[in-house]
């Protein structure tokens, strides 16, 4: 009989102030309905037997049998498409033998319907599988990794968590009260790069396992040549806890891998990273090989002058980011007074982040586009999430002016002309808000998404039968 545990609902009632106790109860056999879930092939809409209206993306490994027990990756997606980083881990889940859930309900949002997510996938799993709940792990991205630690500290039931592209929650910082490892990926264009970098440095002060894998792109999902090393990782971890049976082969190939990344960051020049993944990888392989050469590799690196003028010019960046972002929001921070002339706040805004877009387009040197990129992308960032919260509220206007100033900073951005268009249909602006719409299909959405729009949200309902909307559908790409 597989446990289920009410950890969610306890800690919402505990106010995450930490969860008392966790109560199991009786359950379902494993194999209830485990007939319909085939292993081998990514199932992206499992229907979870005791709510209905929840459903999860799920990947089993071809060898899966519920005569043993399985480790668990629950993921969390902040657009409530579990599909996407389902098929991300897919190849890594089969190559080490995990099993993902990915959730298609729980999304950027109240936290209330997370939890409910997150339980209502727990349960079915823990009914329906074989479960190692040895080997729990949780992984989520942008808000959604928020989510996933917020349930690691609440539950106190993984062992490690995943966080792409954001850390933990503002106000639930990691503490030394936390258990579980934590492993970040970074995109060098991410807009919550320094974030990433300073969570890993705190990190470190608490003495928690840790690894930050930085990779070459923007805000989002790790790609799939990076999760066999976070999975490896976590294995490694299980077998230094004893929770999985030491594999000295499996050890021994896992250092020279990581090794041999860390290495390439060396020989790139970027040793300011090459250093973080060497101490990383000298700290994950302690007590379980020898590390003794990587400890050597560490040792003169730290004796390398350069190292020390790397690590001030990244600490430099995050400044510099900092400060071109402060700036945009400084101009705009006025229109929030009640006799606020919002065009002309709009207008200077629009200049300043035009001024930056345009310089992130032009810049040749490679750490300083970086930085720009991160600044424009982080700019876009905080407009979209600002804004997106007004279009429901009694001034959509002042919801356009945020979405307009993020449309700015990212023009390639399909979504952000969606949410415009959303103002323009709830200030009667038919015309515009589809010339909004007929930017976000030029920008990629497409006609699957586009349809789906009157049926998800109510100021788009009349367009089922507008004849333009209908042409604009017609004439979209596919989605997918």
């Amino acid at each position: 009989m597989a446990s289920v545990f009410l950890f969610f609902w306890l800690a919402i009632c505990a106010g995450f102030a930490g969860v008392p106790s966790i109560t199991p109860q009786s359950s379902a056999p494993a194999s209830q309905g485990a007939a319909a879930l085939q292993p081998g092939v990514l199932l992206p809409g499992v229907v979870t037997l005791a709510a209905p209206s929840q459903t999860y993306a799920l990947y089993l490994p071809a060898a899966y049998t519920p005569a043993k027990r399985w480790p668990i990756l629950y993921v969390f997606d902040p657009d409530a498409n579990g599909e996407v980083p389902a098929a991300l881990i897919k190849a890594a889940a089969e190559q080490f033998g995990y099993i993902v859930a990915a959730s298609n309900n729980s999304r950027n949002g109240p936290w209330s319907p997370d939890a409910q997510a997150a339980q209502a996938m727990w349960n079915d799993t823990h009914d329906r599988l074989s479960l190692d709940d040895q080997r729990v792990y949780f992984a989520g991205f942008s808000g959604a990794a928020r989510v996933a630690a917020r349930l690691a500290q609440s539950c106190k039931c993984a062992q490690a968590l995943f966080l792409n592209g954001a850390g933990f929650p503002t106000d639930s910082p990691p503490s030394n009260k936390d258990s579980f490892a934590v492993f970040t990926t970074a995109g060098l264009f991410d807009f919550n790069y320094p974030e990433l970098v300073g969570l890993d440095a705190r990190l470190e002060t608490l003495g928690l396992a840790h690894f930050l894998r930085r990779f070459d792109g923007a805000h989002q999902w790790a790609p799939a040549e990076i999760w066999p090393e976070a999975l490896a990782w976590a294995d490694l971890l299980a077998m230094k806890a004893q929770r999985r049976p030491r594999d000295d082969a499996f050890i021994a190939a896992q250092l020279a891998n990581f090794s041999a990344n860390a290495q390439k960051y060396e020989q790139a020049g970027d040793l300011a990273i090459a250093w973080q993944s060497l101490r990383a990888t000298s700290a994950t392989f302690a007590g379980l090989s020898d590390v003794s050469a990587l400890q050597a590799q560490l040792a003169a690196l730290e004796k390398n002058p350069a190292l020390r003028a790397a690590q001030k010019r990244e600490k430099n960046e995050v400044a510099q980011q900092q400060a071109l972002e402060a700036a945009i929001y400084s101009a705009f921070a006025p229109i929030a007074s009640p006799d606020a002339d919002r065009n002309d706040i709009s207008q200077r805004t629009t200049t300043e982040i035009a001024l930056l877009r345009g310089r992130a387009a032009q810049e040749n040197n490679p750490a300083e586009h970086r930085v720009l990129e991160r600044a424009r992308r982080g700019v876009s960032a905080y407009f979209l999430e600002g804004g997106e919260p007004l279009i429901d509220s009694p001034d959509p206007r002042l919801a356009r002016i945020y979405l307009a100033m993020a449309a700015e900073a990212r023009p390639e951005n399909a979504w952000t002309q969606v949410l415009l268009a959303r103002c323009d249909s709830k200030m009667g602006r038919r015309k515009d808000a589809l010339r909004d719409l007929q930017k976000a299909v030029t920008l990629g959405l497409g006609a699957k998404d586009l349809a789906q729009l009157p049926d998800t949200y109510g100021e788009f309902a009349p367009l089922r039968t507008d004849a333009e909307f209908l042409k604009l559908l017609a004439a979209a790409k596919p989605t997918g």
